[in-house]
């Protein structure tokens, strides 16, 4: 009974840790466009400065994936990164030049971009030991934690100033770094130092499975995160305010918890490559309705397709990772994959979301969207294909 009320101290705890720690990037990553849309900056100018985010994503994940694993903590680097990253945001007012915010964002997310997959890795690693607990009964605490931010902050922007999301960040991550100090738990990596100190990344490139999966989900996270950048160029055009592109974020965000529970109660037992492959078939249909947005109401119910997509996608990824990896490389895999799914999918989409934008229009963006998350579903699933055929010919292949 003890050990059951524990458990359930423990589940409670690392859910209220996810709302918070979503609510806090609620005030920074949604309305990053819309702050530098304030500054006069094109669209290709904006997607530069993501694009160089998004690179320094590539290096910093990994980076501090690595070091969480050979000091057999997650939560310090957390700590460590979350810190600095709110102090820096906190300093945004100060600079006026286009070389000045592409450098202080680039040190941001240096910081800022290892947070996510590193809360990836600390959730499914204290959750192995809870019969009752799992990644998605949890992580749906930081789609509402998301959820109700972004909305609020749509109406803050729209009424103050993109500032006062930086200024919210700070505050809330402060409390962020309160709940996390507050209770220890068992969150060293369970392997020995000398695992550790050997252990090498080589392990993970090598891996044919982790880099097929990581080439698709790029693929098919480039037009995705080109869509979510550009929602207020969207948004915009169709006739929204900064309050409805934060009634659409919210949408979004909540649209990902029906799905966490539905994969809690009913599929959590499907393998990580199964709920991929579901997750495709929506991003793809989401590029597709895109192209018949004409009214802010078409943009914000669009966004309920983020749940069947992106949620589904994450929880598959996040699985399919832990999976894949050794023990001595659990953090290291999901910085990495993160990096190379996301970061690249990153720079793709908003770099080249911006140019298509300035050269071309909107409806191409989709359009080269739909194409690419096509091309991607279809990659991955003869990757599979011809895998399972290798294993039939030759069942140790893969051993």
């Amino acid at each position: 009974m003890a050990n059951h009320q524990n458990s359930n101290k423990t589940i409670a705890h690392l859910s209220l840790f996810e709302f918070i720690f979503y609510a806090t990037t609620a005030c920074f990553n949604p309305y990053l466009v819309v702050f530098l849309q304030s500054k006069k900056f094109t669209n290709t100018a904006i997607g530069t400065i993501l694009s160089i985010n998004a690179l320094v994503g590539i290096l910093a994940q990994p980076f501090w994936g690595v070091v969480s694993d050979r000091i057999q903590s997650i939560k310090k680097v957390f700590l460590l990164c979350i810190s600095l990253s709110s102090i820096l945001l906190l300093t945004m007012p100060l600079y006026q030049s286009y070389i000045a915010y592409v450098t202080i964002l680039a040190i941001i997310t240096f910081f800022d971009s290892p947070l996510s997959p590193l809360t990836d890795a600390w959730i499914i690693q204290n959750i192995k030991s809870i019969e009752s607990g799992n990644y998605a009964s949890i992580r749906l605490w930081g789609s509402l934690g998301y959820a109700v931010t972004v909305y609020i902050m749509g109406i803050i922007v729209n009424k103050l100033s993109p500032y006062h999301a930086f200024y919210s960040h700070a505050l809330l991550a402060a409390i962020t770094i309160v709940i996390i100090t507050t209770k220890n738990y068992d969150e060293d990596i369970s392997v020995s130092p000398a695992q550790a100190e050997k252990s090498s990344i080589k392990k993970l490139l090598t891996n044919r499975h982790y880099i097929i999966y990581l080439l698709f989900a790029a693929s098919i996270m480039a037009p995705h995160k080109a869509a979510f950048t550009y929602l207020p160029n969207l948004m915009s055009k169709v006739g929204g305010s900064n309050k409805e592109l934060g009634a659409a974020m919210s949408i979004m965000a909540l649209s990902e918890i029906p799905m966490f529970i539905i994969i809690r109660r009913f599929i959590y037992d499907k393998k990580p490559i199964t709920l991929i492959l579901i997750s495709s078939i929506f991003f793809i249909l989401k590029q597709l309705l895109y192209l018949f947005a004409r009214t802010p109401t078409h943009v914000i119910m669009l966004q309920i397709l983020q749940g069947p997509s992106y949620a589904l996608l994450l929880n598959g990824h996040v699985n399919y990772i832990d999976d894949l990896a050794p023990d001595e490389l659990k953090s290291t895999a999901q910085t990495l994959g993160t990096a190379i799914a996301f970061g690249i999918g990153g720079i793709l989409g908003n770099y080249g979301g911006g140019l298509i934008i300035d050269r071309f229009d909107l409806p191409i963006l989709y359009k080269v969207g739909l194409a690419m998350s096509v091309a991607g579903a279809g990659f991955f699933l003869f990757s599979l294909y011809k895998t399972n055929e290798d294993k039939t010919h030759n069942p140790n292949s893969f051993d």
